[in-house]
């Protein structure tokens, strides 16, 4: 399954209908103890008039800013036959539990930084240093993802002109008093597009909005696609977002503290994403990154110059082991691991190029685990090794000859009848392993072999 949401505009939508106000409205007098107001003697109109106002206000100061953002991805399946169209699976999801209609088959988590713009998100794997100016589905090609849970939501928020919005009464959660408003924005209408397998298509959609009544604060924000168009392989999207203030530069921030997206596929297969943001920061360029906007729509990255490629023959042999375990229950895509060069590079005329020892950087490119027979598959990147105290980039490529680790024979994958893992398109260049059980842990010393490549 593979599913881009743009959630840029999911929002865009519902309060700009609402009369403005001259000047900024002041914000809702506390009640003295004792004395506390009930939510419904509040105005609806008053309370999203308020919460529009402080959003366009914050939308015009907030600064660029970075979080880390964790995923959590569950694909799910229909335990039997699944039903033939989106009506008959959206209907008997709404009558059954989905425990029973669904099983879960496999789950990765993804760890990544994001910064926001005030153009747009962009995106980069935790701790690189750098952020780069692709899309989000050249990052992460394999799955379901969707863009924009971050803050584009809060930026979007009012551009629809006309939509249909109601009060739907109220309501309370946390013990706090809430009012609920539900809104519909029409195909005709709206900006909110969903990437499907041959490109961006555009989708109404529908939802609702839990305001806290006292203090007018955003709470929880529902958004729920139109079915989608066929050749997106979906029959819906459903989204829900959590608000809470997040302080940067000594203000405070109407931010999506976490995410749920749920993508239902017209063949029985679902996926969820938990999406959660911490350590949020404004973005000072303490990174290697330098962020500009040239006004073309999206912003540019100039980053320093790297150090150059290290430049090794090609086809020579490297062995690597790790330098500390890797629990794969806690680890996740995105996350870096220090290992060291088992033997030294030699060339072919036995040469020293690297001696042994050499430390390298890699990276966790996927961390997934199928729960039949559980097993987690981890692919891996080697990206720089460290000589004389400079990393340079490493250019290799897994050496496939050596025996898949759920093989017991000794001529590697050249024996006949051996099974051929071939390796998914986007990770040709990663080492990819399986390790037993929901509690597997790659151990320290673990080896693997590769061969150096172009650059």
């Amino acid at each position: 399954m593979k599913l881009l949401i743009a959630a840029a505009v999911v929002v865009a939508m519902v309060i700009s209908a609402l009369p403005a106000q001259q000047g900024p409205l002041p914000p809702p007098r506390p009640a003295k103890p004792g004395q506390e107001q009930p939510g419904s003697d509040r105005d609806p109109v008053d309370v999203l008039v308020h919460l529009r106002d402080e959003v366009l206000r914050h939308a015009t100061r907030i600064p660029n800013y970075t979080c880390l953002e964790t995923v959590d991805r569950d694909i799910y399946q229909w335990a039997g036959e699944p039903p033939k169209s989106c009506d008959s699976i959206l209907g008997r999801r709404k009558k059954a539990e989905l425990s029973v209609l669904l099983k879960k088959m496999r789950s990765d988590r993804l760890r990544l930084d994001v910064l926001l713009t005030s153009v747009q998100e962009v995106y980069s794997w935790a701790g690189a240093g750098k952020f780069e100016d692709i899309e989000i589905d050249q990052l992460i090609p394999e799955g379901a993802m969707g863009t924009g849970p971050f803050a584009t939501h809060l930026l979007n928020l009012f551009e629809t002109r006309n939509p249909r919005f109601v009060f739907d009464g109220d309501a309370s959660e946390g013990g706090r008093q809430l009012m609920e408003f539900s809104f519909t924005v029409p195909l005709a209408e709206s900006h909110y597009r969903i990437k499907g397998h041959n490109g961006w298509v555009t989708t109404g959609y529908s939802g609702t909005l839990l305001v806290d009544a006292l203090t007018s604060e955003l709470v929880k924000l529902n958004v729920r696609t139109d079915e989608l168009a066929p050749e997106t392989g979906q029959c819906e999207t459903d989204t829900e977002l959590k608000y809470g203030k997040v302080p940067l530069g000594g203000i405070d921030y109407l931010l999506p503290l976490a995410t749920r997206q749920r993508f239902i596929g017209r063949d029985g297969i679902e996926a969820e994403n938990q999406v959660a943001f911490s350590a949020c920061h404004e973005f000072r360029g303490e990174s290697t990154l330098l962020v500009e906007d040239h006004g073309e729509g999206k912003p540019k990255t100039r980053p320093a110059a790297p150090p150059e490629p290290l430049k090794l023959p090609l086809g020579l042999p490297i062995s690597i082991e790790i330098l500390a375990e890797i629990h794969a229950a806690e680890a996740a895509a995105g996350d870096m691991f220090e290992a060291r060069l088992k033997k030294p590079i030699l060339d072919q005329r036995q040469k020293l190029l690297v001696a042994a020892g050499a430390r390298i950087d890699g990276r966790l490119m996927r961390v997934e685990l199928r729960h039949a027979n559980p097993e987690y598959t981890v692919a891996m990147r080697l990206e720089t090794i460290e000589i004389d105290g400079v990393k340079h980039p490493l250019s290799v490529t897994p050496n496939r000859r050596t025996r898949d680790l759920r093989t017991t024979t000794k001529g590697g994958l050249r024996d006949r009848g051996i099974e051929i893992e071939l390796p998914l398109p986007s990770e040709t260049h990663y080492g990819v392993y399986h390790f037993s059980g929901v509690n597997a842990v790659i151990p320290r010393g673990f080896e693997t072999q590769w061969t150096t490549a172009t650059p």
